[in-house]
């Protein structure tokens, strides 16, 4: 059964009319009828009027109800009636809005059959293939179902005979890298991470096919999506809202499975938790623990925290999307612990912190809106746990100095974590005062000593930099250089000096 507001939203669109008088939103409507001397009157219809004649309480052969308030009457009259009178700006025959109102019901009426039908699937314990099966036949389009690592975990009768974009490998199937790489590109797999219903897209790698895609979420967590073909016909608000509802359904039957409800079954869950918490303290029962766990100690670790800006399940995160990370990662862990994601990296060489060794997560961070801390690479696991610590206060160190980052790595924002234990005045104070020189000297002479020293040490001390970023010639910035060696006594050579002035600027960022 429809809303009233539903009906009046389908008529404003429809007329491009305008709604004058204000009617309950949420009243049910299962009936459409044109106002007629001969109409009995039922309360979940909604009646249409143009004739001002029956709009008087004697225009009726049959007597009127004892409340006609009750009563809703649809019009563009402005005739006084007993009755609820909703009126609109366009006077529009009774025939036309009866019509098309009526074709509005019977839509929605076998779309909500539909819908039934569907959850009837789920209910009767068919399973994705019933559900994703039963959901072709409504459509007559082929319909997968992916998670979030782009297995192909459910494809329709239609979709298996699809004539490119997936590859089985043993028993599972999945899309190809090219159309993984596709999706990418053109921002696909941003925007079903993005957006909370279907919608539909054409990329030029496939200008001849419309897609329908819709997440599927897990509570809030994005655990895969629904992929529909229409080939070459644009879908209209029918597939949409079907593929919207299959998305639900498949968000349901996915909770059922041992996959989504446990942590991470993976039996070294427990080991990991120890680790983090500091509980060994000899390396050899580190060793033998990992090798009762089929697991191996590589030489280079380094933490991963990651830590949701908005409401989630790190659970079914854990699960879901850094699975993937996992398989990437060789020998890798993670766990969830203290309502984040901690995952271990366990590697036979070492870690750099390089912008494509990092990509995966990057992309993994950004597309659930997280943030990573990344502790410093270390060689002791025994030390596991205070690198965690830093992983973690590296995310409360990013998100107040870094904004607008995902990753955080623990060896920029070192001085940070150094200076945050200080007050105020301790570091205030700790400034060095030929900083303080140059400024009151820039400030009375109106030069730019300040600004050159520190563009010198942010340009790795060399000249040639330094003078590019600051639009000035070489000859000018040595220039520059002669003064403040004079001015302060130095020699701009002085590798002990100029680090105090590194730090100097750093203490200055940082209270800022």
């Amino acid at each position: 059964m429809l809303k009233l507001n539903q009906i009046i939203a389908q008529l404003v669109e429809e007329f491009q009319t305008v709604v004058i008088k204000d009617y309950p939103d949420e009243k049910n409507i299962n009936r459409v009828e044109v106002l007629s001397p001969y109409t009995v009157f039922d309360k979940d219809t909604l009646y249409l009027c143009q004739d001002p004649d029956l709009l008087a309480q004697d225009g009726f052969i049959n007597p009127l109800p004892k409340d006609c308030s009750k009563y809703y009457v649809l019009t563009g009259l402005k005739n006084d009636s007993p009755f609820s009178m909703i009126r609109i700006s366009k006077k529009i025959s009774s025939r036309q809005l009866f019509l098309k109102l009526n074709a509005f019901l019977k839509y929605e009426d076998l779309l909500e059959k539909q819908v039934a039908e569907l959850y009837h699937c789920l209910y009767e314990g068919l399973g994705l293939n019933g559900i994703v099966t039963k959901a072709e036949q409504f459509l007559n389009f082929p319909i997968s179902v992916c998670d979030s690592s782009y297995n192909m975990i459910e494809t329709s009768p239609l979709m298996k005979k699809m004539p490119y974009g997936m590859e089985q490998n043993k028993s599972h199937v999945y899309l190809n890298n090219s159309e993984i790489e596709s999706l990418k590109r053109y921002k696909v797999i941003d925007k079903i991470y993005a957006t909370d219903s279907a919608f539909s897209i054409v990329t030029p790698d496939h200008p001849d096919n419309h897609w329908i895609f819709a997440a599927i979420r897990i509570q809030k967590v994005m655990t895969g999506f629904v992929a529909i073909c229409t080939g070459k016909q644009a879908p209209d608000d029918y597939e949409l809202r079907i593929a919207s509802t299959l998305s639900d359904i498949c968000a349901i039957e996915m909770q059922k499975h041992e996959f989504f409800l446990t942590r991470t079954g993976l039996k070294y869950e427990n080991f990991l938790v120890d680790l983090l918490e500091g509980k060994f303290n000899d390396v050899n029962l580190v060793h033998s623990r990992m090798e009762l766990l089929d697991k191996k100690i590589n030489d280079y670790f380094c933490l991963l925290v990651f830590s949701c800006t908005e409401p989630h399940d790190s659970k079914i995160f854990n699960n879901t999307h850094i699975s993937a990370l996992r398989r990437h990662f060789k020998d890798s862990m993670s766990v969830v612990y203290q309502d984040r994601v901690v995952f271990f990296l366990n590697q036979t060489e070492p870690v750099l912190f390089t912008e494509n060794f990092f990509a995966p997560v990057a992309e993994v961070a950004s597309l659930n809106h997280m943030n990573v801390g990344i502790s410093q690479p270390f060689r002791d696991i025994l030390k596991t746990k205070d690198f965690y610590r830093q992983a973690a206060d590296t995310i409360y160190l990013g998100l107040k100095y870094l904004p607008g980052e995902t990753l955080y790595f623990a060896d920029r924002l070192t001085p940070y974590a150094l200076f945050s234990g200080n007050s105020y005045e301790k570091l205030s104070a700790s400034i060095h005062y030929m900083i303080y020189l140059l400024q009151e000297y820039d400030r009375e002479f109106h030069t730019e000593f300040l600004l050159t020293l520190r563009s010198y040490l942010e340009n790795d001390r060399n000249a040639t930099k330094t003078a590019e970023a600051l639009h000035i010639h070489r000859s000018t910035f040595f220039y520059r250089v002669k003064k403040i060696e004079e001015l302060l006594h130095i020699s701009i050579t002085d590798s002990r000096q100029l680090l105090l002035f590194e730090l100097s600027f750093a203490i200055w960022d940082y209270l800022a």
